[in-house]
């Protein structure tokens, strides 16, 4: 039995932590743009809408940088190396080395501020 629960300890150890809870009901938001590179440069304002994970990014009018319409669209994912909410489009994306920014990876959503991070 003692073999059996250090056995069983060692599994839980390797297996993942779950994602912390979605901080956003499902619902449309106001989120503000900002650059990764620059982020005291003001930007646009976004329209964020969200279906328990699936989020859908938009441009409601045209300005710079951005044309009108969808900007990104995915699956809220927690990014636990950069403790960060991403855009997903692949389980894969959560394993990322790096997400944001100008990395080419996954754009950062930060839900609590409302705020969507680009390069």
């Amino acid at each position: 039995m003692k073999i059996f629960a250090v056995a069983l300890l060692s599994l839980a150890g390797c297996m993942a932590a779950p994602d912390p809870p979605i901080p956003i009901a499902s619902g449309e938001y106001e989120f503000t743009h900002r650059f990764a590179e620059h982020p005291t440069i003001p930007s646009i304002r976004l329209t964020v809408h969200v279906n328990g994970s699936h989020v859908v990014v938009v441009n409601p009018k045209a300005s710079d940088p951005f044309p009108a319409g969808v900007l990104d669209v995915g699956t809220l994912m927690w990014h636990a190396a950069s403790e960060q909410w991403i855009i997903g489009r692949e389980e894969a994306d959560r394993s990322l080395s790096d997400v944001g920014g100008c990395s080419g990876g996954p754009e950062v959503i930060d839900l609590e501020n409302r705020v969507y991070w680009t390069c």
